[in-house]
């Protein structure tokens, strides 16, 4: 047995029952990435502000991965996806409609996207949604 599978295997051991690293903690990882990079730009109180914010977040980052009440850290991940999850489907929902030119796309005022092939000229558009008339010109 060399040393780097005792490593791992003494690693593994350790981690068995803690929490490791969730959506929420790949969050708190960018987050502090990102305001720490910010901090290096700008000086002063706000570098000192922006980079305590992201110590603080880094704490938090290991503290969740190293904790063993999975519960309280399942919990607070899903309370986080809950706010993540609609926000991750608009912007790829958004690259998906960016993506698409064999298509052009109308907004309704009730929010519901309608899609129509591109090149047609003028065109009326029923909204499946709400039945609102839309005119424009794909």
């Amino acid at each position: 047995m060399g040393f780097m599978y005792r490593l791992r295997e003494a690693l593994a051991r350790f981690f068995y029952g803690r929490n490791g690293v969730d959506a929420l903690g790949w969050a708190l990882l960018f987050a502090q990435l990102a305001l720490s990079m910010l901090s290096s730009l700008f000086g002063g109180v706000l570098g000192r502000v922006l980079n305590s914010v992201g110590l603080v977040f880094w704490f938090l980052l290991i503290f969740r991965m190293l904790s063993k009440n999975l519960g309280k850290r399942r919990e607070e991940n899903a309370r986080f996806l809950r706010f993540w999850n609609p926000i991750k489907a608009r912007l790829s929902s958004a690259a998906a409609r960016r993506r698409d030119t064999a298509h052009k796309y109308f907004r309704c005022r009730c929010g519901a996207y309608c899609r129509v092939p591109r090149g047609v000229g003028k065109v009326e558009i029923t909204c499946p949604k709400c039945g609102s008339k839309i005119f424009g010109k794909s």
